[in-house]
């Protein structure tokens, strides 16, 4: 039996990711990512748009010359 698929608030995302929340606010806004309901005030997403924000994220650090996202406390 399939798994139903989870729907994610835009903290739970910036938990995931170990990133400001204000972060995943500017690349939902900036790549117009659009939720897949709300659950009462909140937007909530999926999976494929956490995945995606993740490697938008990681172009960003790229662009920026800064370390990929997870890397910065590696010695």
């Amino acid at each position: 039996m399939n798994q139903p698929e989870s729907l994610l608030t835009v903290g739970e995302i910036a938990r995931r990711l170990g990133q400001e929340v204000h972060r995943i606010e500017y690349v939902i806004r900036s790549r117009n990512i659009r939720p897949v309901g709300w659950a009462g005030h909140a937007r909530v997403f999926r999976d494929a748009d956490l995945d995606r924000i993740g490697s938008e994220l990681r172009r960003i650090a790229e662009d920026r010359g800064e370390l990929p996202i997870g890397e910065e406390n590696i010695s």
